[in-house]
């Protein structure tokens, strides 16, 4: 492996650097933003991403906590902070890039790896060369777009970091972790990149946008306590991490509109990570011009809700409810 090119601002300070991509036809130049806290001794070098997909805006108010609560006398190692991994999709609040005519939408998190000719394929090759393979461990945050919630922390759970990155999701401090075969599940995913690189990483998906100021801010401190839990699970700062009880997970029913509608859950947000049962009405999608219902969603069987949407319209194929179950096999 290539020796890693420290990234870190001179001890006890916080530097915001800037990794220039491309300039766009206007003008403007296309760059990748990151926050860099580096403590007074050494220590690894953490990386939280946020978004990668524009519409998952959420993670960005986490950042913003960890940049105002870090604080550099404290600290061993570097934080990093990237809260628009994905400039061009955030400039719309979409969860892919427009690369214009010539390449159509991308969606960032398949292409860093095997795109060289769209706008977000050069965005993903900066973010990697300059960010992920100059970290020691990353954090990859994917809360729910508007309207939708999710609860669970994943990691890779086949590759050669799987003990590593496991380690990192149990200390994230969550009730439920999903391991996934990522290479399968999330080609050419900053999971791929990261892997490739030698780095251990998790994609956590905790919170989401629409659920109102008390769901929201619960979330906020969940991920902001998380992220000090690994912090210290690293060595970082001199904080207990109190173990706390982890199961694994996999998801058994991905409950998805097949038409576009008006969404209107029969349960409400207060049900994300709690028991569903077989049979249970969980919501129902309305015509947006009828007025009828034309689908109903129920539980197959039992598990546990990881995904919980607010009512709001869907295209088909959005995210509905996602049910999971204890994980019966490794991947």
């Amino acid at each position: 492996m290539t020796p890693r090119t420290p990234l870190r601002a001179p001890a006890g300070e916080n530097r915001l650097l800037r990794f220039p991509v491309l300039t766009d036809l206007d003008g403007s130049e296309l760059a990748i933003h990151a926050h860099v806290i580096t403590g007074t001794a050494d220590g690894p070098t953490l990386t939280l991403l946020s978004g990668v997909h524009g519409n998952e805006w959420f993670s960005h108010a986490v950042l913003r906590a960890m940049l105002a609560d870090t604080d550099p006398a404290t600290l061993r190692g570097t934080l990093v902070l990237v809260p628009a991994a994905n400039p061009y999709a955030l400039r719309t609040a979409t969860r892919y890039s427009n690369d214009i005519q010539q390449v159509g939408f991308v969606n960032m998190n398949k292409a860093i790896l095997r795109d060289t000719e769209s706008i977000t394929g050069r965005t993903g090759q900066v973010l990697v060369e300059q960010i992920v393979k100059r970290s020691t461990h990353l954090l990859d945050f994917h809360p729910g777009p508007w309207g939708t919630t999710w609860g669970v922390v994943l990691y890779d759970a086949t590759g050669p970091l799987s003990a590593a990155s496991r380690e990192l999701a149990v200390a994230f401090g969550m009730p439920y972790i999903q391991g996934e075969d990522a290479a399968v599940v999330f080609p050419n995913s900053v999971f791929d990149a990261a892997t490739a690189a030698g780095v251990p990483a998790i994609g956590v998906e905790v919170g989401g946008l629409g659920f109102g100021a008390r769901s929201e801010d619960d979330w906020l401190a969940r991920n902001v306590e998380g992220v000090r839990r690994v912090m210290a699970h690293l060595g970082m700062l001199d904080e207990p991490v109190p173990p706390r009880p982890v199961t694994d997970v996999e998801v058994a029913w991905d409950l998805r509109p097949r038409h576009g509608g008006m969404l209107i859950p029969e349960i409400g947000v207060d049900r994300l990570l709690t028991p569903t049962t077989e049979g249970e009405l969980l919501g129902r999608l309305l015509s947006p011009v009828e007025l009828t219902v034309i689908e109903e969603y129920r539980t197959p069987g039992d598990g546990i809700l990881l995904s919980v949407p607010r009512n709001h319209p869907v295209h088909p194929y959005n995210f509905g409810f996602v049910i999971g179950r204890p994980r019966r096999s490794t991947p």
